[in-house]
């Protein structure tokens, strides 16, 4: 697979909806363009098993920019967020980070709170609590004939 440049965007004004919109519109083209330079290389994916792993890495970064939007900066002035993919090893990373300040999940029954939890479920996710700031890191290794197959018979 040719190396993809990786997507940098950075809102230094305020976090808002329309940015979660802007942002998740440049992640699927980029996105789109990656998955292209993985088909002919040896995948083992079909078309469709491609355009679902992007719909769940984009889905999970809006999330986690909605997260951004609806508590990093609850209570004070909305600052800044930022989003960075990169795709390495077959391996595609999304990484969305904040300055503003964490918020426990809410216990017991609720409508809310279950970002963090879906997100888990559509990829791997770590999440870094800084001061400020969050940093969510979310991953999905593309499939690749070469990497699924045990190395014995690669």
């Amino acid at each position: 697979m040719t190396p993809q440049a990786p997507l940098d965007l950075d809102l230094t004004a305020q976090a808002a909806p329309p940015q979660v919109g802007a942002f998740r519109r440049s992640l699927r083209r980029w996105l789109g363009e990656v998955l292209d330079a993985v088909v002919g290389t040896g995948t083992t994916a079909t078309e469709d098993e491609l355009e679902d792993l992007a719909d769940d890495l984009v889905l999970a970064a809006s999330e986690a920019l909605e997260n951004v939007v609806d508590h990093a900066y609850a209570d004070v002035d909305p600052g800044p967020m930022s989003l960075r993919a990169r795709v390495h090893d077959m391996t595609v990373a999304v990484v969305v980070t904040d300055r503003g300040r964490w918020r426990e999940p809410p216990t017991g029954p609720s409508s809310r709170g279950r970002g963090l939890e879906m997100m888990e479920r559509l990829a791997e996710t770590r999440v870094e609590r800084a001061e400020p700031g969050t940093v969510v890191t979310l991953s999905r290794r593309l499939p690749h004939e070469a990497h699924e197959r045990p190395a014995a018979q690669a």
